[in-house]
């Protein structure tokens, strides 16, 4: 049987770094002057085996730490992956030229209302200007809200439905006999 002193003699250590082992729960606390060398140097021979292979320390915790984030990023990635290709999410790019061109459309339209009307308005009371403009702006108003307006801009954004290619033929239950 050792002091703490000896026992940290005999495994080639400081005080400070027996305390440490101590504190870690490396080596197994006993009472002063009762610590067994054989064993002390058993717990920290198998201690710096586990930290020399990467299992054990701050090393060993670093590491597995890592690992776990790596994982998990995997894990997050594949996951959004999985809902783009089930139509849960949407490429950002796509939706934002699909907004841009939606937009230049509109502008390029309420900004020709006043080369369309500016002739039917020549030498007109304001009366007949204002109906000839409000008529004009409702028309292109109509004509923004349609959805084939809007679908022709988005086909010229180069917008292409990936879900309704995806999933074509899900939804035929025409063909499966067993579906009642």
């Amino acid at each position: 049987m050792a002091t703490i002193a000896q026992a940290a003699a005999h495994i080639c250590c400081s005080r400070s770094q027996f305390d440490s082992y101590l504190a870690e729960g490396v080596i197994t606390r006993q009472p002063s002057g009762k610590y067994d060398l054989d064993q002390v140097r058993r717990e920290v021979l198998a201690h710096l085996r586990s930290v020399a292979a990467g299992r054990g320390g701050a090393a060993g915790s670093r590491l597995t730490e890592e690992r776990t984030r790596l994982v998990a990023a995997k894990r997050r990635r594949e996951e959004r992956q999985d809902a783009f290709e089930a139509g849960q999410l949407v490429q950002l790019e796509s939706v934002c030229r699909c907004l841009e061109q939606s937009l230049v459309g509109m502008r390029n339209r309420l900004l020709n209302l006043p080369g369309e009307t500016a002739y039917l308005l020549a030498m007109r009371r304001q009366e007949e200007c204002f109906k000839v403009v409000d008529d004009a702006v409702r028309a292109a108003l109509e004509e923004i809200a349609d959805p084939a307006w809007t679908a022709a801009r988005m086909t010229a954004a180069g917008l292409v439905s990936q879900i309704d290619e995806t999933h074509k033929g899900d939804h035929d239950d025409k063909e499966d006999p067993d579906v009642a």
